[in-house]
C-alpha cells in the first residue's frame, strides 16, 4: 500500500481532490468569504534569511567588541549572544579577532541561534534603544531594501481578494509582498487592500480586503521611521508585552475579532508565539467556536506537514472540554497536509472554477437549458484539473511560481480578450471572474451580463473535443494578438493548427479583427452571443477548400447562443459544436 504524499510531496491535482471530499466544507467557507488567513514566515521563503540576520547581528558586536574604544560596551552583547547559543565566550575569546564567517563554530552557533532569534533581538547594548540589535546591529531596513518579486502564495493570496473570498489577513510577516502581489495584479488599482500597522490606520479608507500586520512592516517603518519604526515586534519581551501595552489595544481588537467572526486559515505560521495564542484564548472566551462543526468547516484549519505544538495549544484553548473528548477527531478535521503553496494554488483554481461553473449554469437557465448545466459542469472541472497539473514545481527556482506566473498572464489573455476584444495592458495583471463572491453571483446582475457563463461553456466544449480526440489544445504560438488565446490543431495527420479566440460579442470581434488578428485567414471564433451570426446571416464562414487537402482556410466564426437554442441535449451541443468549427 502506498504511502500518503507528505506536504511536500502532495500535488496541486491532489489537494484539488482533497477539496472536492473531505475538506469541500473548507473550500466553499474559503469560496464565501468565512475564512481569514493567518500568515507568518513559512509564505515568505524569499524574505532575508533568518541565518544571515543572526550572522549579521554577531559579526556587528564582534567588529565593535575588538575595537578597543567601543570593547567595553560591544563584549557583553557578544558574549550574552554566544551563551544563548551554549556557548562559553571566554573558550572563543580567541577568536573574536576573525570574522564570525571563518569560525569553525559559525554554523552551529547560526542554526542554534535560528530557534532563539527573538532572544537575540532581545541582547541590549548600553545607552541604545531597545530595538538596537534588530535597526542598527542587523540593518533591518538594508535587509529588505531589495525585495524579490511575490511568489505563488503571495499572488495566489492578492487572486482571492480580487475575487471577493479573503477579506481579513492577519499577517506575523514584516515584508512587503502580499501588498506587492495585490498592486502587480490589480495594476495598481486604488481600494482593494487596507494596510494596518499603526492601529491609527484602522480609521482609513477600508478596503475590500484588510491586512492586520500586527507585527509591524518593514516597509512602512523604512518609509517613515518616526511614526512605525516601534511597531516592528520580534524580540521576546516585545512578544511578551505585546498583549497588555495599551499602545497595541486597538490593533489586538481588531485581530481577536478576526479569530472570533472568521475561521481560520494557518499557512505558515507556527503560533507559538505566547501573543498569539493569548489572542485565540480571549476570542474563545467572547464566542466559542462550536464542536462538531459538520456540516460547517472546522474553526481552524492548519497547513502543515503535522500540526505543531503552539497550535495543538490554540485546538486545545479554543474547544476546551471537547478537545478532551474528541481531539483526535478535531486535529484531523483541521490538518491540511499540504503546505501554503499548494493549498493556495488548488483554492485560486476552485474559486474561479466554481464561479465559472455557476455563471455558466445561471446563463443556460436563462435559455431554458438547465438541464444541460451538469455534464458541462464536468468540462469546467477538467479545464480546472488540467491547469492544476502544470501547477509543477519549477526546477531552477524550486517553487511554483513560474507556473503561477504563466498561468495568469494565459488566463488574463483570454479573459481579457472575450471581455474586450484585445491584450491585456500588461501580462502582469490579473483579470476577475466577477468582484463578487461565489455565493452572491445569483443576485449580481453585473457579473450574469459580463457574459463569463459563455466563455465557461466554450471552454467546456473545447475540452469535450479534446478528451473526444477531435483536436488537441496547446498555448497560442506566440504573444502576438493574432495567436489568440489558444491554439486548436485537428486530430489528423498534417492538420493545420489554428488560433482560437472566445469573444462575448461582435463587437469584440470586430475590435480584435481591427487590430489585425484575424489577419492570417484561418483564426476560429467563438461568440458568446448570436450578433455575428445575425449581422452576416450565416455562423461560420465555409472554408475555401477542403480542410486537410489544400490547407486553404478561412476565419470561422460559431454562435454558442445559436447552438444552444438549437440543442435538446449535452450530446446534440457537443456534437454541433465540433461541426461548427470545421477543424
Amino acid at each position: 500500500m502506498a504511502l500518503a504524499p507528505d506536504a511536500t510531496q502532495i500535488t496541486v491535482q491532489q489537494v484539488l481532490a482533497m477539496l472536492d471530499a473531505d475538506f469541500e466544507p473548507m473550500a466553499r467557507a474559503v469560496a464565501a468569504g468565512e475564512f481569514a488567513l493567518w500568515v507568518g514566515s513559512g509564505i515568505s521563503r524569499r524574505a532575508p534569511n533568518l541565518g544571515h540576520l543572526v550572522s549579521a547581528a554577531i559579526e556587528f558586536l564582534r567588529e565593535r567588541a575588538v575595537a578597543p574604544a567601543t570593547a567595553a560596551i560591544y563584549t557583553p552583547p557578544l558574549e550574552a549572544a554566544l551563551r544563548l547559543a551554549g556557548k562559553d565566550p571566554a573558550a572563543l575569546a580567541g577568536r573574536f579577532g576573525a570574522p564570525f564567517a571563518t569560525w569553525p563554530e559559525h554554523d552551529e552557533i547560526v542554526t542554534i541561534l535560528w530557534d532563539q532569534y527573538s532572544r537575540v533581538l532581545d541582547i541590549r547594548v548600553q545607552g541604545e534603544p531597545a530595538d538596537f540589535i534588530l535597526w542598527d546591529a542587523i540593518d533591518i531596513r538594508q535587509a529588505f531594501s531589495a525585495p524579490h518579486p511575490p511568489s505563488a502564495e503571495h499572488l495566489c493570496i492578492a487572486i482571492l481578494v480580487m475575487e471577493d473570498a479573503v477579506h481579513r489577513i492577519a499577517s506575523a510577516n514584516w515584508d512587503g509582498f502580499i501588498e506587492a502581489a495585490v498592486d502587480r495584479l490589480s495594476g495598481g488599482a486604488q481600494g482593494l487592500l487596507q494596510v494596518v500597522v499603526d492601529p491609527a490606520q484602522l480609521r482609513g479608507q477600508p478596503g475590500r480586503a484588510t491586512l492586520l500586520k500586527f507585527h509591524g512592516c518593514i516597509v512602512h517603518a523604512t518609509d517613515d521611521p518616526a511614526t512605525f519604526r516601534r511597531f516592528l515586534t520580534g524580540s521576546r519581551s516585545q512578544i511578551m508585552r505585546w498583549p497588555e501595552v495599551p499602545e497595541f489595544a486597538a490593533m489586538r481588537h481588531s485581530v481577536i475579532e478576526v479569530a472570533q467572526t472568521l475561521k481560520s486559515l494557518v499557512l505558515g505560521l507556527s503560533i507559538q508565539d505566547n501573543n498569539l495564542q493569548t489572542l485565540f484564548i480571549r476570542a474563545q472566551q467572547i464566542h466559542p467556536w462550536p464542536w462538531p462543526c459538520a456540516p460547517e468547516a472546522p474553526a481552524q484549519v492548519f497547513c502543515e506537514e503535522e500540526i505543531k505544538p503552539g497550535q495543538q495549544d490554540v485546538l486545545r484553548s479554543i474547544y476546551v472540554d471537547a478537545y478532551d473528548q474528541h481531539g483526535p477527531d478535531i486535529e484531523a478535521a483541521a490538518h491540511l497536509r499540504a503546505w501554503a503553496e499548494q493549498v493556495l494554488i488548488a483554492l485560486v483554481l476552485k474559486t474561479v472554477a466554481d464561479k465559472l461553473i455557476t455563471l455558466m449554469g445561471l446563463w443556460l437557465t436563462s435559455c431554458g437549458k438547465a438541464a444541460l448545466a451538469p455534464a458541462f459542469a464536468n468540462g469546467i472541472v477538467a479545464v480546472r484539473n488540467a491547469a492544476a497539473a502544470h501547477a509543477s514545481v519549477d526546477s531552477v527556482e524550486r517553487s511554483r511560481t513560474p507556473a503561477v506566473n504563466t498561468g495568469v498572464a494565459a488566463w488574463s489573455r483570454m479573459v481579457r480578450m472575450f471581455r474586450n476584444g484585445a491584450l491585456p495592458a500588461s501580462g502582469d495583471t490579473y483579470e476577475p471572474v466577477s468582484a463578487t463572491a461565489a455565493g452572491f453571483l445569483h443576485a449580481d446582475q453585473n457579473a450574469q451580463s459580463a457574459g463569463l457563463g459563455r466563455l465557461a461553456l466554450a471552454l467546456s466544449l473545447l475540452e469535450g473535443g479534446r478528451a473526444a480526440g477531435r483536436w488537441a489544445i496547446s498555448p497560442p504560438a506566440n504573444d502576438e494578438a493574432g495567436a489568440g488565446a489558444m491554439t486548436a490543431t485537428p486530430a489528423r495527420p498534417g492538420a493545420t493548427p489554428r488560433p482560437v479566440f472566445v469573444v462575448r460579442s461582435a463587437s469584440e470581434a470586430i475590435a480584435l479583427q481591427g487590430a489585425g488578428a484575424f489577419a492570417n485567414d484561418n483564426a476560429v471564433v467563438v461568440h458568446g452571443d448570436d450578433a455575428w451570426r445575425t449581422m452576416v446571416g450565416q455562423s461560420a464562414r465555409v472554408p475555401r477548400g477542403a480542410p486537410g487537402r489544400t490547407g486553404r482556410l478561412a476565419p470561422t466564426h460559431v454562435s454558442l447562443a445559436h447552438l444552444v437554442s438549437t440543442s435538446a441535449t449535452a450530446v446534440d451541443l457537443q456534437d454541433l459544436f465540433a461541426a461548427e468549427m470545421l477543424l
